[in-house]
């Protein structure tokens, strides 16, 4: 079993499309402490712009000071899990960057549905299995010297993780705790670097407004009640509105109705179940 959860970059360039093969760039690492740092390294060592014209996917069996969102730590553990990042050149879209996590998203339902597991996307940038964290997504903007612009997309991924630490043992899963049985992480990297290449190209060629689309029906939360956390207070409301820029439109349970956005609201997806039957 130990075989299926280390990289290994043959077996992930042969499970490629034949088209894809050789536009992929694998950058793979016993051991790091961020994959997105190692992303911002390879930028701050790049000679021209041009180097980047393929897709470069940086991986680590072990990643040491994973990131989630609002400066949150995601907790990779050994080799069980996937760490994982994704660096595009993008051609001044910087307005479209902070949703480009809704396109990441789609890529990793999507791997998950390839290998017959069912999971949910999460406002703003989670996905879950069993109401239950299974996949973290974190988007970074990088200017470079020369004013050119990159997006970074992180993912750290459970899959053959058996235990958690005790602290989000209740609030994390893995493919492996959902569908009894190990997957080969070097085939779910292939499988998602096709779905994310595909995805994020679209997302910045013409068809953003059709993943923003997708990303919400995903969400199944509009007429929703639900208990979140904002700006530190604990609240019930009805969510009325998705907006293009991710925001939520929430009717609070006193009446008024507020523009809230993932840097200062925190949803209880554990509470839908008790309010929408």
């Amino acid at each position: 079993m130990d075989i299926l959860n280390f990289f290994n970059s043959d077996k992930i360039k042969l499970s490629l499309k034949e088209p894809l093969r050789n536009k992929i760039k694998l950058k793979l690492f016993s051991r790091t402490d961020s994959t997105n740092d190692q992303a911002k390294k390879y930028l701050k060592n790049m000679k021209t712009k041009n180097d980047i014209n393929n897709t470069y996917v940086f991986a680590a069996d072990f990643q040491k000071k994973g990131r989630g969102r609002r400066g949150h730590s995601w907790f990779s553990g050994g080799p069980e899990g996937l760490a994982a990042s994704f660096l595009f050149a993008v051609e001044d879209e910087t307005a479209k960057i902070p949703l480009v996590t809704a396109a990441a998203a789609l890529a990793v339902y999507d791997t998950f549905k390839y290998f017959d597991l069912s999971a949910a996307v999460k406002w703003p940038n989670d996905i879950l299995a069993s109401q239950k964290k299974i996949a973290g997504i974190l988007s970074e903007l990088v200017i470079d010297n020369s004013k050119n612009t990159f997006v970074i997309i992180g993912c750290g991924i459970n899959l053959n993780n058996s235990t958690f630490k005790k602290e989000i043992n209740n609030l994390a899963t893995s493919y492996y705790l959902e569908r009894k049985e190990h997957i080969d992480k070097n085939l779910f990297l292939a499988v998602l670097i096709e779905k994310m290449n595909d995805y994020v190209n679209n997302y910045f060629d013409q068809k953003r407004e059709e993943i923003i689309l997708m990303w919400k029906e995903k969400l199944a939360l509009i007429g929703k009640k639900i208990d979140f956390t904002y700006k530190d207070n604990n609240y019930t409301g009805e969510i009325k509105k998705i907006l293009d820029d991710g925001d939520l439109l929430i009717n609070f349970n006193n009446g008024q109705s507020k523009k809230v956005s993932s840097f200062n609201t925190s949803l209880n997806y554990k509470s839908l179940k008790k309010y929408n039957k």
